[in-house]
């Protein structure tokens, strides 16, 4: 019997976070290379007054757990008000936001903020309602940019920022995990990566699984290949990286990125 795949995990959660425990139910083994962490923000007083003042709004809408936590935190663990309706990109989520007390939040098929946009266009009537955004530091605008054309009121607040750990720590922990195949969950990671250990050593990984296509995008642009689950959730990232995957694919795989990095621009 083969060992299991050694698959880096680049978000910094841990050997008992979410991803890690969706790879190990799939026989994967993963080991820790967390290549950013996250703060709270410089100036936190917008996201602790949009959290005194959620039962004012009319929506919540979110792209990631961090963000709901953020907002959580910022409300002393305080439930959700039952009138606010809410809406997340990606299904785990919408089940955070359940959990903090939403009731139905609103999600889109498939993973992104376009295709959440396509359902929040016609979900309300849009001039006048309040609606909260708390989001990364950096992270894109596209939501609030939308609602706004909607005629929403956006309160886009940041609820936290991602840093990079220096370039040295990420190559030591990479020589320490010994990967096999990687997990990159945001561009800001993929940057990060591909500065500490170089997108050669990427290449000739057995896989680089994205989460979201953005991710994969700037990984291209990097000059490495990656593979994107239908959805991004970690179950879907997880069953994709057991899939197998042959050398021919490998060869491919590898082709592609080369080709991208001699792309002209």
């Amino acid at each position: 019997m083969s060992l299991p795949r050694r698959v880096a995990v680049t978000r910094d959660e841990g050997l008992d976070g979410p991803l890690a425990e969706a790879l190990r139910r799939r026989g994967l083994e993963p080991v820790p290379c967390a290549v950013v962490r996250e703060a709270e923000p410089l100036d936190p007083e917008p996201l602790a007054r949009a959290a005194r003042e959620l039962e004012s709004f009319s929506w919540l809408v979110v792209a990631s757990q961090r963000a709901v936590a953020a907002l959580m935190e910022a409300r002393a663990r305080k439930p959700l008000p039952p009138s606010l309706r809410t809406a997340a990109a990606g299904a785990r989520t919408a089940a955070l936001l359940m959990e903090c007390g939403a009731s139905s939040p609103l999600t889109a098929a498939m993973p992104g903020a376009a295709p959440l946009i396509e359902i929040l266009r016609d979900a309300d009537r849009w001039p006048g309602r309040r609606v909260l955004i708390p989001r990364a530091l950096g992270g894109r605008l596209d939501l609030a940019w939308s609602l706004r054309r909607f005629g929403a009121r956006v309160d886009d607040v940041v609820a936290y920022r991602t840093l990079d750990r220096p370039p040295g720590e990420i190559a030591t922990a990479w020589q320490a995990a010994r990967p096999d195949a990687v997990v990159v969950a945001s561009p800001s990671a993929a940057r990060a990566l591909v500065r500490a250990v170089g997108a050669d050593t990427l290449c000739r990984l057995d896989r680089v699984t994205a989460i979201g296509t953005t991710t994969a995008t700037e990984l291209m642009a990097l000059g490495v290949h990656a593979d994107v689950p239908a959805r991004a959730d970690f179950e879907s990232v997880a069953d994709l990286m057991a899939a197998p995957n042959t050398p021919d694919d490998r060869e491919a795989d590898q082709a592609s990125a080369l080709t991208a990095t001699k792309a002209p621009s």
